[in-house]
């Protein structure tokens, strides 16, 4: 297996089988086919993936977990900010293997409940992991909606995506023709996320790179499009369940 190396991984937790680890990837990294011996399921936290396997793809900055058992060959390319991935490795051994099965899928799923099940592992040294993995992969899914993605949202994601146009949701849709709930309703079919969630994981994407410089957070925070410092870490801690100390000492050696 090649790797860039340029990642850096720290172990969070270790319990009944199943290891669970917070990994900064650097800007542009990626992996070469590899594949693990413990069944793996994964939370995109910040930034983007692309994710190949046997000619399929799936590349997504959208919040997302992915499950894959053990032995499964796979390539991963991260996004020019780089990625952070929460990932619990469990052993194929396990009681708690039961009901990965054998196929590779992504799916939709909640950020915050996803951190949240995370700190009750981490807080409760002899809480029942069984209860938080489940927890995990009990995520609610919102299902997407199959055919091709309006023009006009095509245009309005772009607008969310781009750090300098600070106009409100509701406007951007009124200059497109579309009502804001009708706009933010097919945002959320296609896209499996609300338009104003989407906007704060691009600009925490933005953060991901800043962090590796050694500037203020405030400055870190006016460039990646939040209102100040306060805004950045409430965002960065909601999202990833870290703050941006914690994540610019996972990311600087990545």
């Amino acid at each position: 297996m090649r790797n860039l190396m340029n990642y850096r991984r720290r172990e969070l937790a270790r319990h009944a089988g199943v290891h669970v680890r917070l990994t900064g990837y650097g800007a542009a990294s990626d992996m070469s086919e590899h594949s693990h011996d413990y069944h793996q399921i994964s939370f995109l936290l910040a930034g983007a993936i692309r994710e190949r396997h046997a000619g399929r793809e799936i590349e997504t900055d959208l919040p997302s977990l992915c499950v894959k058992p053990a032995g499964f060959d796979h390539a991963n390319d991260y996004g020019r900010d780089g990625a952070v991935i929460l990932a619990l490795n469990i052993d194929p051994d396990s009681e708690l293997a039961a009901g990965i099965g054998e196929t590779w899928r992504w799916q939709a799923h909640r950020p915050d409940r996803a951190v949240h099940a995370l700190i009750d592992l981490l807080d409760d040294p002899d809480g029942d992991a069984r209860e938080a993995v489940t927890d995990l992969l009990a995520l609610n899914e919102i299902p997407g909606k199959s055919g091709p993605v309006p023009d006009w949202l095509v245009q309005l994601r772009a607008r969310l995506q781009d750090p300098e146009d600070a106009v409100e949701f509701a406007e951007m849709a009124s200059e497109l023709g579309v009502h804001r709930v009708q706009a933010s309703r097919a945002f959320v079919q296609h896209f499996a996320i609300p338009p104003s969630l989407y906007r704060a994981r691009c600009r925490l994407g933005r953060a991901l790179g800043l962090l590796r410089q050694s500037r203020q957070l405030a400055w870190v925070a006016a460039e990646a499009g939040f209102a100040d410092q306060a805004h950045l870490c409430r965002t960065m801690k909601r999202h990833t369940g870290q703050s941006p100390s914690t994540l610019r000492r996972l990311l600087q050696a990545a």
